[in-house]
């Protein structure tokens, strides 16, 4: 009971110190000036589009943060790339070559081999 009253008491204690650094931020922007706020936007260059991955330039408007490649590990690129026109009146390319049941077959060989290496590890 101890230990799940110290846990709420730190869940609050984070809650008023997020609240308590919004309230300093605030404050801040309210005291800059005009020519420093702009001056920081542009430091930021939110117009310039972030890299996917090297040489593959995507949107802009975004901080691009780093980070090691072990952290998040996806198996699955998510990003589907279509080379030609960005034209909203033209239709989205057919895949050729790509047949479902190919993918399905590799995602469970994939898996397969994910639990295969685990199961070795734990021996």
């Amino acid at each position: 009971q101890l230990k799940q009253a110290y846990h709420g008491v730190f869940h609050d204690m984070q809650g008023y110190a997020r609240l308590n650094r919004a309230m300093v931020i605030v404050a801040m922007v309210e005291q800059a000036s005009q020519r420093r706020w702009e001056s920081f936007l542009g430091s930021l260059k939110l117009e310039e589009r972030l890299e996917f991955n090297e040489g593959d330039v995507g949107l802009a408007g975004g901080i691009q943060v780093m980070e090691p490649s072990n952290a998040n590990p996806t198996t699955v690129d998510a990003i589907r790339r279509f080379g030609g026109s960005t034209s909203p009146a033209m239709p989205w390319p057919e895949e050729d070559g790509v047949d479902a049941g190919d993918e399905d077959k590799f995602d469970r060989l994939e898996k397969l081999i994910v639990r295969a290496t685990k199961n070795m590890g734990n021996s």
